[in-house]
């Protein structure tokens, strides 16, 4: 079932053209140059109920545009957009009910205040009836390990810590939509893989929509299957992860590793990458289409492998090739 409909969004900014000098302050004051910038230019796309979608895109791109105007907000210049049911920015309260937001470089919580604070008055804001606020308190301090994070204050809390709190505060409500603004950014390994497990299981055991905006590839891999690209305002790609890394030149790479030192292919099949030492190549296949066994044929027949590794490209790398283009 749909939940999001984006149909041809179009945002439109206003901005005043700063001028050189103190001529050129005057005019600014009494004639100030304008121009309008295209935060967004005929946006589209859809998000399904239960669905874990990434948004993309370099800094600049639109995407906190996306998320005000999904959130109410901010309205669109032109275009339409459905939020369970609701156009957001035309009822924003009603809205509100159905989504919770957290943003990785904006904090909800109270800072000199403990967390428990912060809960209390995020039940007064949004009305949670007693019985499901304490219900759902239980669950996150069982499952996401925040019970002895209630009675400290929040400034004594580490960057992990504070994302899981506020994560969990985001979800008293019972919202069916969750947004996350670059939830990760600043974690260690060991906070994103805690950050991860409580979005993956947020999804399951709670059937909660989830749309994800991230610079982090292994966000992407871990917790999406699909996901869409804006830059520049406009949407450049979407689909599923694993098409993602086929687009933009993705070619198949293979790390061999020889158990003599040899040196590199030469093949109409391969582009070298890199070379250790002749010992270890890594190698790009110039066509998908070229049969696996061709191309495996090549390195026996160069030497001793010792061990061969075959993947896809890299994430990063075709996403750097798609905000190139």
């Amino acid at each position: 079932m749909e939940l999001i409909s984006v149909a041809g969004i179009r945002k439109d900014f206003t901005v005043t053209v700063g001028q050189k000098g103190f001529s050129g302050a005057i005019r600014n004051l009494l004639r100030p140059k304008k121009r309008v910038v295209h935060a967004l230019d005929d946006v589209s796309f859809s998000i399904q109920s239960g669905e874990i979608l990434g948004l993309l895109g370099p800094n600049g791109a639109g995407k906190s545009t996306t998320v005000k105007i999904l959130t109410g907000i901010l309205t669109p210049t032109a275009g339409k957009v459905s939020v369970g049911g609701l156009i957001p920015y035309e009822k924003p309260r009603q809205n509100a009910m159905q989504i919770g937001v957290v943003f990785g470089q904006r904090s909800r919580l109270w800072w000199t205040l403990p967390v428990r604070e912060s809960f209390e008055y995020t039940r007064a804001l949004y009305s949670i009836p007693k019985d499901t606020y304490e219900k759902n308190v239980r669950y996150f301090c069982e499952e996401f390990g925040i019970e002895e994070l209630m009675t400290k204050p929040v400034r004594t809390l580490s960057l992990g810590q504070k994302m899981r709190a506020e994560i969990s505060m985001a979800m008293l409500h019972d919202p069916a939509i969750l947004y996350l603004d670059e939830p990760t950014i600043g974690l260690d390994v060991v906070g994103k893989n805690e950050l991860h497990n409580q979005v993956r299981r947020i999804n399951a055991e709670r059937g909660v929509t989830v749309l994800l905006v991230t610079h982090d590839v292994l966000d992407i891999e871990r917790l999406c299957e699909r996901v869409i690209i804006i830059d520049k305002g406009k949407l450049r790609w979407q689909g599923d992860v694993e098409a993602l890394r086929h687009v933009a030149g993705g070619k198949k790479r293979f790390n061999v590793v020889f158990a003599h030192r040899t040196a590199p292919v030469q093949s109409e099949y391969l582009k070298l990458l890199s070379n250790t030492e002749d010992m270890r190549h890594e190698y790009e296949c110039v066509n998908d289409d070229t049969p696996i066994n061709k191309i495996m044929a090549c390195f026996f027949a160069a030497g001793t492998v010792a061990d061969l590794t075959i993947s896809d490209a890299p994430l990063d790398y075709v996403m750097r090739r798609i905000y190139a283009e």
